[in-house]
């Protein structure tokens, strides 16, 4: 089907479900559908963003498309099928295997000819059904079992074919067994479950038909394969899904399996993260369409239109959106929170609410233009840049205090707040130290550090903005979220009585962890702050969003505010065909001198912000890099921590997070941590381990954990030994064993194999048994061959141990900081005892990708680090 209309006619002919709620019906959702028929439209390769509210029905509607679209491409028919069949080929026919014993005529009817292997006294059964009947229910057998029966196989009936007639108008017989194409998705793991999860599409009779059943899918993770529901026919899969923007290129790169012919990015945060490896695919012809997904926000918006003048965009903005509202069509927590979404949109009102003191803009602007003169300075000493930080943190602290800074003072001194924070006074004191010593620019350093001291005593006894907060409070009900930026300003509030501490009402979140899926009445920020997760310009939990803002913050928030404004003109103007003009918009930036101004300071947060991070430049300078006789690993993220100390995150590492409020531990991967995690470390030397590795070694030592489980444990790590072996034995690359396990029938890439074997992985074994096969049959591994199912059995018995250790980390911290001992010779009393020994538990301020990997010696990665270590 090559239609112009591809789409939008396909999906005329159902209705879509999400949890038995319809949601295709929606007028902003139907005009989303027939967007997708500019996606498939034309022979060429097209590329096209979405740009919408954040409702979870455009990721449905976009799977459902790109999948639909990616089967009008399948070049295969049954016939083709058939025909590539060999003599002794595995077959599946009704829910069985089979041996393709070939074609035969008969009384003029062509018959397909099976046959199964004989059992005990019974010879080889042998069955021909009619090809032209039957041809579409014959499908390859791509597993590893060679037993001709049903024996393994999940009994599943579909009306698969049955719904790709319907769809695509065809015969029953006409529809393809096997899929010769495949379109990779990015995209969260467990977004993507939950999606397949409850998902479903109603057509014809009111027949349902569920995502894996018309197609098979599979997450990779650069490790292995993770199959999503069943897969018979062990088919490769036509949905790829990834985690991460590398692992999808490696997919698209991929020639071994069926052909990529398109790209899904669900819901990707920015398009300046990934960005070499996104231009890259957006580049590639061989893919027939890029689709991207995004919350509707200034900077992508305005990157696309920038650098990608031929998309196609469809784009959530007010003036579009004005067109969608009205009733919902069919009401269920799906559309309704979408018409929420919209309705927000529409009627958003961002608010400046100017509260007196603070900073004038004049005064403001001096003291960040000394700062840069500092930095400008020939000013050749580590304190340089420490006074800068400081100077930076404070100038911030006293703009945003929703606290003074005699309650500050006084909870700090009583360590009534996190002990990683500091005395504002301290850290003045600190300031006038370095100061001294700052020779050339001392006299700058005495100015900013007056202007800071000033306002600093200015605020002692009441902060301008605490005042504010109980006004507003005083006159508006309803949900309330206070966005603030730094998790302690939320225990501060509480102390010192602006908030409630049973007030469920009201929550107090930082812009890094606010979540847009919540919604409230009205959202209220304290100063002119964002981050990863929240831009007051740009929220849609809330029709009022108000920030309080002294003289100095209002003049960057309008800059800001007036550039949203243009790039939403700019972006209307693309969708609905209108060349964009300068010279016919308002003049946004009469003020150069402003325009100009704003930008120098957004240099200085640059600057701030790397300063935050090591300078890897000055670390690579100092030799200890992948030229040095140390072993070394790849480094692809750098961290630092509220205390100040930074850490260098080796490119597999598995990091271990402490949720306070739920009391919980979890293992994230190092793309996945965000600025205020709790990260869990050993204090120990080496670079390999995380605590759960740590702690699961001293159980096995002191036998805590049982026979069973060591035996587990000595068989999950048997395997990787094993394939090591064959790897050095044979002089292998990674490459050429992924070759090799294709050739067995895996489906599994070269980035697999070497996350396998790395020695930084944290990989406990495959997560399907025929995966364990294929490494068998390589590796001709006499104990793997004999008992392929108990080391695969062993590798769940070690993924479950680890889990259980997770848990009891998470009550162990808990027992720690309420005083609770556990019972003596328990289990959880060596996970305390190593917790309170050995462990440290710090926050993450920031986390920056570098932009390229760099190797760093091994002793320096996975543990905090301060500077004086790296380069001493």
């Amino acid at each position: 089907m090559t239609d112009n209309n591809l789409i939008s006619v396909m999906l005329d002919k159902c209705d879509i479900y999400y949890e038995d709620a319809l949601i295709s019906k929606e007028s902003i959702i139907e005009r989303y559908i027939e967007f997708f028929d500019n996606v498939f439209a034309g022979e060429k390769h097209s590329v096209n963003f979405a740009l919408h509210t954040g409702s979870i029905c455009f990721d449905i509607i976009s799977v459902v498309a790109v999948t639909l679209g990616c089967l009008s491409y399948n070049l295969w028919t049954n016939d083709d099928i058939i025909s590539r069949l060999q003599i002794g080929d595995m077959v599946m026919y009704e829910n069985k295997r089979y041996r393709w014993k070939g074609l035969e005529d008969g009384n003029g009817i062509k018959y397909m000819v099976l046959g199964q292997d004989a059992k005990g006294k019974n010879g080889e059964s042998i069955r021909k059904v009619s090809f032209k009947r039957y041809k579409h229910l014959v499908k390859p057998y791509y597993g590893t079992s060679s037993l001709t029966d049903g024996r393994g196989v999940r009994k599943s009936k579909t009306n698969r074919e049955e719904f790709l007639s319907h769809i695509f108008d065809i015969p029953i017989a006409d529809v393809p067994s096997l899929i010769n194409v495949a379109v990779v998705i990015v995209s969260n793991r467990g977004d993507f479950s939950e999606i397949c999860k409850h998902l479903s599409i109603v057509y014809g009779e009111k027949n349902r038909i569920g995502l894996l059943d018309i197609v098979p899918a599979a997450y990779y993770t650069g490790q292995e394969e993770i199959q999503f529901g069943t897969n018979p026919t062990k088919a490769a899969p036509v949905l790829k899904i990834a985690g991460k923007m590398s692992v999808a290129r490696d997919l698209v790169l991929d020639k071994y399996g069926n052909k990529v012919v398109g790209l899904l990015v669900n819901g990707i945060h920015s398009l300046a993260e990934n960005s070499s490896e996104l231009d890259d695919l957006l580049r590639r012809k061989s893919l027939r369409f890029v689709h991207i997904t995004s919350l509707l926000n200034v900077d992508t918006s305005d990157r696309i239109l920038d650098m990608y003048e031929e998309a196609n965009i469809f784009a959530c903005t007010k003036g579009y959106l004005s067109k969608s509202t009205g009733e919902i069509k069919c009401a269920n927590p799906f559309t309704v929170e979408l018409e929420k979404q919209i309705d927000n949109i529409v009627n958003n009102t961002v608010s400046s609410i100017l509260v007196p003191g603070g900073w004038t803009w004049d005064e403001y602007r001096r003291i960040k233009d000394t700062l840069l003169l500092i930095k400008q300075s020939n000013w050749i000493s580590e304190q340089k840049n420490e006074f800068i930080l400081s100077a930076y943190g404070l100038l911030n602290l006293l703009t945003t205090s929703v606290f003074s800074m005699h309650q500050m003072e006084n909870l700090v001194t009583n360590l009534k707040i996190g002990a990683t924070v500091l005395s504002p006074k301290e850290r003045i004191d600190k300031l006038w130290d370095i100061a001294d010593k700052a020779s050339v620019v001392e006299e700058l350093c005495i100015t900013v550090i007056n202007d800071i001291e000033e306002k600093y005593y200015e605020f002692m006894d009441q902060s301008p903005k605490a005042l504010a907060i109980k006004e507003y409070l005083a006159k508006h009900s309803g949900k309330i979220a206070i966005v603030v930026p730094k998790a302690y300003y939320a225990e501060m509030l509480v102390m010192t009585g602006v908030l409630k501490d049973n007030d469920a009402s009201v929550i107090c979140v930082t812009a890094n962890r606010f979540d847009a899926a919540h919604e409230y009445e009205s959202i209220l920020v304290v100063g002119d702050i964002s981050g990863k997760k929240f831009n007051p310009l740009q929220c849609h939990s809330a029709k009022n969003i108000d920030t309080l803002l002294y003289e100095c913050e209002n003049k960057s928030f309008g800059y800001r505010k007036k550039k949203k404004d243009k790039s939403e003109k700019r972006l209307n103007s693309k969708i609905c065909g209108i060349r964009y003009s300068e010279e016919n918009s308002e003049d946004l930036y009469a003020d150069k001198e402003e325009e100009i101004t704003v930008q120098k300071f957004s240099d200085l947060e640059e600057y701030i912000e790397k300063l935050n991070v090591l300078d890897i430049g000055r670390f690579i300078e100092s030799g200890l890099v992948s030229n040095s006789n140390s072993p070394t690993s790849e480094v692809k993220h750098v961290g630092v921590f509220v205390t100040g100390e930074r850490i260098f995150f080796s490119k597999y590492y598995t990091a271990v997070v402490f949720d306070y409020e739920a009391g919980s531990v979890t293992e994230k991967a190092v793309d996945k941590l965000l600025p205020g995690d709790f990260l869990v470390f050993t204090r120990r030397d080496d670079y390999t381990k995380n605590i759960v590795d740590f702690i699961y070694e001293k159980l096995l030592d002191t036998g805590k954990l049982g026979t069973k489980v060591i035996e587990a444990s000595e068989k999950a790590e048997y395997w990787k030994d094993a394939l090591r072996r064959y790897k050095t034995q044979g002089d292998y690359t990674y490459s050429d064993i992924a070759k090799k396990m294709r050739r067995a029938g895996s489906s599994l890439q070269e980035a697999t194999i070497r996350l396998w074997l790395v020695e930084d992985s944290h990989i406990v074994g495959p997560r399907d048994i025929e995966t364990m096969g294929y490494i068998a049959r390589v590796t001709q591994d006499r104990k793997i061959l004999s008992d392929i199912v108990g080391y695969f059995e062993a590798c769940r018995v070690v993924r479950r141990e680890r889990r259980t250790i997770l848990d009891l980390i998470g009550k162990a911290i808990n027992n720690k900081l309420s005083g609770h001992i556990p019972q003596e010779g328990s289990v959880l009393e060596v996970v305390y005892n190593n917790v309170d020994n050995l462990s440290e538990t710090l926050e993450l301020e920031d986390i920056i990708e570098l932009h390229e990997s760099t190797n760093v010696n091994i002793n320096l990665v996975n543990k905090p680090i301060t500077e004086a270590e790296v380069l001493m």
